[in-house]
């Protein structure tokens, strides 16, 4: 072999007295390159068609060799004689005496360019074009499939390249679900598989091979889900994450066949289209976080460890905007997923981030975000997300700018911003929210009557058909925000001092002007249970200061669900 030479010769001129220098990489390539023309030489003597893969296998090994040693070139003349090789094996051109002929005449020609590659010039350049240009219209036009790779950037060492690695990453995915079966909490197993998604992830076409990137994304948020386990899984976990890791072996390694074979994988096949009705129905089983409040009744509320350093910290400036800055990706990456598949994996590969923004903490805008990211979560498990993708990647995106900019705007006109966007996307999901221009200014709304709070009994009075708590009712400034501008939307015009002072149709009694008892607005008996019913569901997206709220009104309606009707 041409480097046992090498070492040969180096070793000899390191222990020989009076030895020359070392060889240099001009002088490994010639010996390199010498060997792979004599062993085409010697395939072409029998006078029997020689192996087609061996030719191409020959004639693309010494193009290698001419690049690693920039001999731009004689790489450019190895590329002609690989092409007229491929048209041999794909049946485009015939083995005859002419093509015999020609070919041996090319290895000349390259053995005379590497004897002058160390003294190379421009009419040598020439030379190594015109051969180039000949073999490959000797060779034939290759196949669409073969253009559309190589005008990408993908030629063939690059498709070895993917399938190796495609092949790499499919058998480490393959022992982590045999392992994963019996031992849903070994993670030894998880890290080997991310380190065969490395080298894959470095290729600078990855994302023009869809469903490639979308297949790394899944397998890893797959991972990065089972690495937050802790404890005894859940019954029936280890079997569903080793058909999980499974299927996504074979639609790696057959996407990755693909490209090698073709240079384009299949977006829509059979195999990636199981494997994300597989990731999706995993990342949908995962149990969600619920406070304690929901599940128990806390007799006296003590102290977290580490105090108050234990709550959740407000999120910072600079991590709205990094949020921010995802979120208009992801609505961007949503919007151009090329195939329905990759949308809905995409939609549901969100829903992870949806679920860590909704536990974030206290503060006027760090509320507003989780609200959004429990809207958006519901879009998106619901379906809404996927079959109106423009709609939902706008309001995303939407999130995304509002969030970008927080950094040198006003808190409260974020958080105000932020529920308007949460209240658009809870509406995705009805016909009738679909924005349509009003025919006319519709009236306002009467105001609420007077809220009486001289008994803890007066929290607990019904104010009209009673829902979960909104960000229509939201009783901070970001919730009477956006009513105004509901109803400035709808046409109420601008405040007025004058029609405040001097009183308007909305301020006289509805009822004749007599008077109300106090007592019939009330909860009582049957009505208080199905109020408390009604906060029960509320408290399940509630947290912070408003479920603390709802908790003192459920205490107040127990008192009054046993008291008569």
């Amino acid at each position: 072999m041409a480097t046992e030479r090498l070492i040969y010769l180096c070793c000899s001129s390191m222990t020989q007295p009076g030895a020359p220098q070392p060889l240099g990489m001009g002088d490994f390539f010639a010996l390199e390159a010498g060997e792979y023309l004599d062993r085409l030489d010697a395939l072409l003597q029998p006078a029997a068609p020689p192996a087609a893969d061996e030719l191409v296998r020959l004639a693309r090994a010494l193009r290698g060799s001419a690049l690693m040693a920039s001999q731009q070139g004689i790489a450019r003349a190895a590329m002609g004689l690989e092409a007229l090789a491929r048209g041999v094996r794909e049946g485009r051109r015939p083995w005859d005496a002419a093509t015999k002929q020609i070919t041996t005449r090319a290895i000349d020609d390259l053995k005379i360019f590497v004897r002058k590659a160390a003294s190379w010039t421009d009419a040598d350049t020439a030379r190594a074009e015109a051969l180039a240009g000949q073999l490959e219209q000797l060779g034939g036009r290759p196949s669409a499939q073969v253009r559309a790779a190589e005008a990408m950037g993908l030629d063939a060492g690059a498709r070895a390249f993917v399938a190796r690695e495609g092949a790499a990453i499919a058998s480490a995915l393959d022992r982590a679900g045999r392992t994963l079966r019996s031992n849903p909490l070994a993670h030894d197993p998880l890290q080997h598989v991310l380190k065969a998604l490395q080298p894959l992830r470095g290729l600078a076409a990855l994302n023009d091979l869809p469903p490639l990137p979308d297949l790394l994304d899944g397998i890893e948020q797959a991972i990065g889900e089972l690495s937050r386990t802790s404890g005894a899984p859940p019954a029936g976990v280890g079997e569903t994450v080793a058909e999980l890791f499974q299927m996504a072996a074979t639609s790696i390694a057959h996407a990755a066949r693909e490209v090698a074979e073709r240079g384009r994988p299949d977006p829509e096949s059979a195999e990636f289209r199981k494997f994300a009705g597989l990731l999706v129905h995993f990342m949908d089983s995962e149990p969600d976080i619920v406070p304690i409040e929901t599940v128990a009744t806390i007799v006296h509320r003590g102290t977290p460890p580490g105090g108050e350093s234990a709550r959740p910290a407000t999120l910072g400036r600079l991590e709205l905007v990094s949020h921010g800055e995802h979120l208009r990706q992801a609505a961007d990456s949503l919007e151009r997923a090329p195939s329905a598949t990759q949308r809905e994996l995409r939609a549901h590969t969100l829903a992870g981030t949806f679920r860590a923004l909704s536990s974030a903490g206290g503060g006027a805008v760090a509320e507003r975000v989780a609200e959004f990211a429990q809207a958006a979560r519901e879009a998106v498990t619901s379906g809404i997300a996927v079959n109106q993708p423009a709609r939902f990647a706008a309001e995303v995106r939407k999130a995304g700018e509002i969030l970008t900019e927080s950094g040198s705007g006003d808190e409260t006109a974020t958080a105000a911003a932020l529920a308007g966007v949460t209240l658009a996307v809870r509406r995705l999901g009805d016909p009738a929210a679909a924005p349509t221009p009003p025919t006319r200014p519709a009236p306002p709304a009467p105001p609420a009557p007077p809220r009486p709070a001289t008994t803890p009994a007066d929290r607990a009075r019904p104010s009209g058909p009673s829902r979960a708590p909104s960000l229509e009712s939201s009783p901070d400034l970001a919730g009477t925000w956006m009513r105004y501008q509901q109803m400035v939307a709808a046409g109420v015009g601008p405040a007025s001092l004058e029609e405040l002072l001097g009183g308007g149709a909305s301020s006289k009694p509805t009822n004749g002007g007599e008077p109300v008892d106090i007592r019939t607005l009330l909860y009582k008996g049957a009505s208080a249970r199905q109020r408390a019913q009604e906060l029960r569901e509320a408290a399940k997206r509630a947290s912070g200061e408003s479920l603390r709220a709802i908790i003192d009104e459920v205490c107040d309606l127990v008192v009054l669900a046993i008291e008569p009707e």
